[in-house]
């Protein structure tokens, strides 16, 4: 094995190097889960003082979903173009923008709302596709797990944050205007996060893509290591399997009803009964339980390993739904939703919350990776931004078919992952990729 020592490194500086970058690296992440905390919290108030019909509604709150997706497709490349700290510091700009300019109280302007939320999703995208991809590449294998799932841990740290903000903006700021605190704080983090990335040195010769732990630490940045290895098509032959494997875990992971039961988790609360403060209340529990959980298994992601971890929460959460769904229409006490929806929550942090982002990062050749982290984060967003859209108006029709159909998504989810999922842990990047073939590109 390769002696750091050797080479004249100061091991202790260069792991205080690697958790700090690793931490500012992450905190995208933060901004992301607060956003969604955020736009949770203020869906009621939202709706209520618009006066948003089931249709417009689902519009609204998903607008910024489809901008999550126009950022995810551009970032890809961008992420290659111009490296994964400046991408993020530029989505950082944006988001805190978009932000403010939500909190700015003009009246009878509903179209702004979706506007802004638009370009708040923008960064969203871009943070899910440059944020994993900069903690996967600066990794050691043994720790790549960890530190890829930090990313996870600061989005369910902002979520937390954002139901805390949620719950006492809801007892203090006057009816009507708590969807606009709530958003426009979110404007907070975001600044924050430029500044810390000036912490990070761009050309730290200690830092660098972690795939061997037999080799010295590269000397190049990613961006530069990208350019050096030169770019290639995403869509050909020797990628078919990488790319149906992050379609495949995209689709499961937003079947699994996680963003429709962050987001609407007050309209489901309500809906079983429970009144406006006790269903802030909740979300708060409910989150801070989930990023207790998210932390354990990022814990156990680089020991047991993603495919055991993907298995047991599909189950977990199949069983969790199923339960729900049968549940609310008989307006059950308080504690019985709070007990499904923390087994669900923690369920879904232990396996999808820590894995998909860290599974997607590992699929792709250092020639396609931004590319490829793009694609499957857009796709996720797609499907979540369609889940989004329609669930106010299957909420109309049924309060429960949603919940069945998500408990049979997950039950699929299980023979997927056993028949046809590799399991990725102590790989070297990019090495689920067949080897080139003859007969040229594959494309869609």
């Amino acid at each position: 094995m390769y002696d750091l020592r050797q080479a004249g490194i100061d091991v202790y500086q260069l792991n205080k190097r690697l958790v700090t970058a690793a931490l500012v690296g992450s905190f995208g992440g933060f901004v992301f889960g607060y956003d969604l905390g955020a736009l949770s919290a203020s869906t009621q108030s939202l709706r209520g003082q618009l006066h948003l019909s089931p249709v417009v509604f689902g519009l609204t709150v998903s607008s910024s979903l489809w901008g999550t997706v126009c950022g995810a497709l551009l970032s890809g490349r961008v992420a290659d173009r111009l490296g994964r700290q400046d991408l993020i510091a530029r989505c950082s700009i944006l988001y805190a923008l978009a932000a403010i300019g939500i909190a700015v109280p003009i009246p009878s302007a509903w179209i702004l709302v979706p506007a802004m939320r638009f370009l708040a999703g923008m960064s969203i995208g871009g943070f899910t596709v440059a944020c994993p991809l900069y903690l996967s590449e600066i990794a050691p294998i043994a720790l790549r797990g960890r530190l890829v799932s930090l990313f996870q841990v600061q989005v369910g740290a902002g979520v937390l944050v954002a139901f805390s903000v949620g719950l006492v903006v809801a007892h203090s700021a006057a009816t009507g205007t708590e969807w606009r605190w709530c958003m426009g704080l979110g404007a907070i983090p975001a600044v924050i996060l430029v500044f810390l990335l000036q912490f990070i040195a761009k050309g730290d010769s200690t830092l660098g893509p972690g795939d061997s732990q037999n080799k010295p630490p590269v000397t190049m940045t990613s961006s530069v290591l990208d350019r050096a290895i030169g770019r290639e098509k995403l869509f050909c032959r020797k990628n078919t399997r990488p790319i149906l494997l992050a379609t495949s875990i995209a689709i499961f992971n937003q079947l699994s009803g996680v963003n429709i039961l962050l987001l609407y988790l007050l309209d489901i609360l309500s809906s079983a009964g429970l009144g406006v403060f006790l269903g802030h209340t909740y979300t708060v529990l409910i989150s801070s339980i989930s990023l207790a959980t998210t932390v354990l298994g990022m814990a156990f992601v680089d020991r047991l390993g993603r495919k055991p971890l993907l298995l047991w929460g599909s189950a977990g959460m199949a069983a969790c739904l199923l339960c729900l769904g049968l549940a609310i229409p008989h307006h059950l006490g308080p504690l019985f939703y709070l007990s499904i929806l923390v087994a669900y929550n923690v369920f879904f942090a232990f396996s999808q919350g820590t894995v998909v982002w860290v599974y997607l990062s590992e699929l792709f050749s250092p020639g396609t990776r931004g590319a490829g982290q793009g694609y499957g984060s857009s796709v996720n967003w797609i499907t979540n931004a369609i889940l989004v859209s329609i669930f106010p108006i299957m909420q109309h029709a049924s309060s429960v078919r949603a919940f069945f159909f998500f408990s049979l998504a997950m039950v699929l989810q299980i023979g997927v992952v056993l028949l046809w999922y590799p399991e990725t842990r102590g790989t070297a990047l990019g090495s689920v990729a067949a080897p080139e073939r003859a007969g040229g590109n594959w494309l869609y």
